[in-house]
C-alpha cells in the first residue's frame, strides 16, 4: 500500500526539484474534510498523511489528496490568470510569488463538424420519410434569446469546467477581454498602461494596426513573419501615432523603405477602423457571469499583457501569458514555470454515429464503434496498470486489449486483468508536460 501510494506520487509530481519557491506548483494538491480547497503540501508530507491513514487520494489528474479531519482554513491569496483563445487557453495560478498551478487547455475543434455532419444524416432520414408532413415551427430552441452556438459554448464551458476544477483556493479571476483599447484609439495621450515602453510605439496602437490588416505585410503580402507597424507620414515630418497613419509591413520591406530601396504600393487605409476595434471574444457574456459566481472577477487588455511580457522580456506562450495577466496590477516579479505542467483535452462522451456513412461489400452497414466495453472497462476511465502506473483508457482493441495513449518506458496497452478500476469515463484529458 505504502509502495503504490509512493508511485502514485511520483507520477503525478513528475522530477522535484531542489528549488521550492519555484517549483512549488509540482506540490501535491489537498482537500480539507469538507472538500473546500487547501494550499499544495510537499509530496514527502503527503507521503506520512497517506501512510498514517489521515488522508486518502481523492483524484489522480491532478493528484490530490484529502484530509480525513476538518484542518484551519487558513489559505493564502490565489490569483488565477486567463488567457483565453479559440483552440487553446492558458491558464496560471499565482500565489505568494510562486506559480502553484499552469495548464494549457486544448479545446475541441469538432464540433462544428459534429453538428453538420448530424445536419446531413437528419436531413436525409427526413427525405426518406415522405409521407411525414412537414413541420416547419419546431424550431424554437435554435431561435430563443441569448442561445450561443454549440461550437463558442462548448469552448466557453471548457474553461469553466478547468477553472471549477482547479485544486485551489482562488481568491479572485483576471482574464484577457479584448486585444485593444477603444478609447485609447480615439485618444492616444490616455495612461492606459503604467508598463508601457515609452521609447517604443505604443502597443495598443500596434495590436490595432496589426489586427486591422489582417497580420499581413501590406507590401509584400508575407504572413508568419515578424511584423512592425510603419508611419505613413514619418514621426519626423509630423506624423502622429494614430491608426489611420500606421500601416502593418514586415520587418525585411520596412528596413528596405526606410533606406530608399522601395516605395509603397498603397497610401493609406480606411473603412475598417471601428469593425476591427471593436471585435471582442464572442461568448463572453456567459464566461464572465458564471466566471464571477466562483471568485471576483477583472479584466485587462491583451496590449497590455503584450506590453508586460516585452518589459519582462519573457517568450510568447499561452502559459507566460496567463501569467502576465495574474501580475499584470500586482508587479510581481513571479519566475515562469519552465514548462507547461499540464495539457488539458477534451472529448466527447458518447457518439451519436452508429453505423459508418458508406456500406462495405459484402458487409452492409458496418457498426462505427465495434468496441464500447471490454470487461466493465470503457474509454476516458483511468486504471492503475499492473499496480504501479495510472493511465487513460484512449480505445479498446479488437484482441482484447485497452489501449492507452504511447509514453516512452510506460506501457501502452494490456489485458483487463492487469487493471484495476479507478476513475469512470473522464470527458476531461489531464496530461502532465
Amino acid at each position: 500500500m505504502c509502495a503504490s501510494h509512493d508511485n502514485l506520487i511520483e507520477q503525478s509530481r513528475g522530477a522535484f526539484h531542489s528549488d521550492r519557491r519555484a517549483y512549488s506548483h509540482m506540490d501535491v494538491y489537498v482537500r480539507n474534510q469538507d472538500e473546500a480547497a487547501l494550499m499544495p503540501c510537499s509530496p514527502a508530507k503527503a507521503r506520512k498523511l497517506l501512510r498514517a491513514g489521515k488522508a486518502k487520494i481523492v483524484d489522480y489528474r491532478p493528484f490530490t489528496i484529502q484530509l480525513s479531519w476538518q484542518c484551519e482554513s487558513r489559505t493564502q491569496n490565489v490569483t488565477c490568470g486567463i488567457d483565453k483563445g479559440s483552440s487553446v487557453t492558458g491558464i496560471t495560478c499565482v500565489s505568494h510569488s510562486a506559480v502553484v498551478f499552469a495548464a494549457e487547455i486544448h479545446h475541441r475543434r469538432d464540433v462544428k463538424d459534429n453538428m453538420q455532419d448530424r445536419r446531413d444524416r437528419r436531413k436525409g432520414r427526413r427525405a426518406r420519410r415522405w409521407y411525414r408532413p412537414a413541420r416547419f415551427f419546431n424550431r424554437a430552441t435554435s431561435r430563443r434569446g441569448g442561445r450561443l452556438p454549440p461550437s463558442i459554448k462548448t469552448n466557453v464551458e471548457e474553461v469553466i469546467r478547468v477553472v471549477r476544477r482547479i485544486p485551489l483556493p482562488i481568491s479572485s479571476l483576471v482574464i484577457e477581454d479584448v486585444q485593444v483599447d477603444i478609447s485609447r484609439l480615439n485618444n492616444p495621450d490616455l495612461k492606459g498602461s503604467q508598463y508601457q515602453d515609452p521609447t517604443r510605439l505604443d502597443e495598443n496602437l500596434r495590436l490595432a494596426c496589426l489586427m486591422r490588416d489582417g497580420y499581413r505585410c501590406q507590401q509584400c503580402g508575407k504572413a508568419g513573419v515578424r511584423l512592425e507597424a510603419h508611419h505613413l507620414i514619418f514621426r519626423e515630418h509630423g506624423g502622429k501615432d494614430t491608426l489611420s497613419n500606421l500601416l502593418t509591413l514586415c520587418e525585411q520591406c520596412h528596413h528596405r523603405l526606410h533606406e530608399g530601396k522601395i516605395r509603397l504600393k498603397v497610401v493609406g487605409v480606411s473603412g475598417h477602423l471601428d469593425q476591427i476595434a471593436q471585435r471582442t471574444m464572442q461568448g463572453k457574456t456567459h464566461l464572465y457571469t458564471t466566471l464571477r459566481t466562483i471568485a471576483p472577477l477583472t479584466t485587462v487588455f491583451g496590449y497590455e499583457t503584450s506590453a508586460y511580457r516585452k518589459y519582462r522580456d519573457l517568450p510568447k506562450t499561452h502559459i507566460i501569458d496567463a501569467l502576465c495577466i495574474a501580475t499584470l496590477r500586482t508587479g510581481e516579479a513571479v519566475a515562469a514555470p519552465e514548462s507547461t505542467i499540464y495539457h488539458i483535452g477534451f472529448r466527447p462522451r458518447q457518439t451519436r454515429k452508429r453505423y459508418h456513412s458508406q456500406p462495405q461489400k459484402g458487409k452492409g452497414r458496418v457498426r462505427y464503434q465495434v468496441n464500447d466495453e471490454l470487461d466493465g472497462f470503457r474509454k476516458g476511465d483511468v486504471v492503475r496498470v499492473k499496480g504501479t502506473f495510472v493511465k487513460q483508457i484512449n480505445s479498446i482493441y479488437s484482441n482484447g486489449y485497452l489501449a492507452f495513449k504511447r509514453i516512452r518506458r510506460e506501457p501502452t496497452q494490456a489485458r483487463p486483468q492487469d487493471c484495476q478500476m479507478l476513475e469512470r469515463e473522464r470527458t476531461m484529458l489531464w496530461e502532465r508536460r
